[in-house]
């Protein structure tokens, strides 16, 4: 990787923990203090609102929005309906993770109607932002492919390629843009793919780390109050925020015993992020690809 870009990369990190952008949230009650502490530890500041009757009030002074449907009731998605429309129209951007979409017509019925909002938003509003962050299971039925998943943390195992044509697809369905994680991370535009091949199999067993993806995607996509020296592209800073997640697990792991000390492990590395000298010259595995070199090799 070079050194040029690193250093670029560092420094967006530290302009995030000098701003502490504010990450609203309506999200999953099982790992709603995880992602809080999380979003503390890595910079930013949380903030848990889920009554419909002040989301929009949250969401006007948040540099983020966080939607996680994992606990998902009627009042929780009605309060997303009205969070989600208001951050469209304010431009603050908006970070989806589908938990278990394809489990109920419940969950299938929420996030097709906040994708047909943002759908006819997006044709007034262009600086709106809608990210979705799931596992292959999720985006494949996002992709219109079916619902393969097992409970609401759906698993679909799939080959290098087909996770990136699945990223794509996604992509280009939903007119989104994609963050696939799990073994592989994958992001993509639906025009662009960036791969990471990073993270440690302890991650799937703390509960949060998935849902902590999506708060640490929005951490990275929120506005900054003062001009960057350097600026990042969309892309490039959803895939630095798992990059960056999956590097301090990978820290995380080497001082831990299990599952219990792992979290509080990678709470600290979170915190350390600028800090931790392994993070950013040990190697790293970051692949970018234009989307139609993807498409074009499954067709020959």
């Amino acid at each position: 990787m070079n050194s040029t870009r690193l250093q670029v990369w560092k420094a967006f990190v530290e302009q995030i923990r000098k701003e502490r952008p504010l990450v609203h949230h309506i999200t999953n009650h099982v790992t709603m203090n995880f992602l809080a502490n999380g979003v503390l530890a890595a910079g930013g500041s949380p903030i848990m609102v889920h009554d419909a009757r002040e989301v929009e009030d949250a969401v006007a002074v948040a540099d983020a929005l966080v939607l996680n449907i994992g606990t998902l009731e009627e009042a929780s998605a009605k309060s997303m309906r009205l969070a989600f429309r208001k951050a469209m129209q304010c431009g603050v951007p908006v970070v989806l993770d589908p938990v278990g979409v394809g489990l109920s017509s419940f969950r299938q019925e929420t996030i097709k109607d906040l994708l047909s909002e943002y759908s006819q938003l997006k044709g007034v509003s262009p600086q709106t932002i809608l990210t979705i962050c799931g596992n292959a299971a999720e985006m494949k039925f996002l992709a219109g492919l079916g619902w393969d998943g097992r409970g609401a943390d759906g698993e679909l195992g799939s080959s290098e390629d087909d996770l990136q044509q699945l990223a794509i697809a996604a992509a280009k369905q939903t007119g989104c843009l994609i963050a696939l994680t799990g073994e592989k991370d994958i992001v993509s535009d639906g025009e662009r793919v960036i791969e990471l091949s990073h993270g440690h199999p302890m991650l799937s067993l703390v509960t949060g780390t998935g849902c902590f993806a999506t708060s640490m995607i929005a951490l990275y996509q929120a506005d900054q109050k003062e001009e960057a020296v350097h600026s990042l592209p969309l892309l490039e800073r959803t895939a630095l925020a798992l990059l960056m997640l999956t590097k301090a697990a990978e820290e995380a792991v080497k001082t831990s015993r299990g599952p219990g000390s792992f979290q509080t492990k990678l709470l600290d590395e979170l915190f350390l992020l600028e800090s931790t000298t392994s993070i950013w010259e040990d190697n790293i595995n970051w692949l970018e690809l234009p989307a139609a070199v993807v498409e074009r090799g499954a067709h020959t």
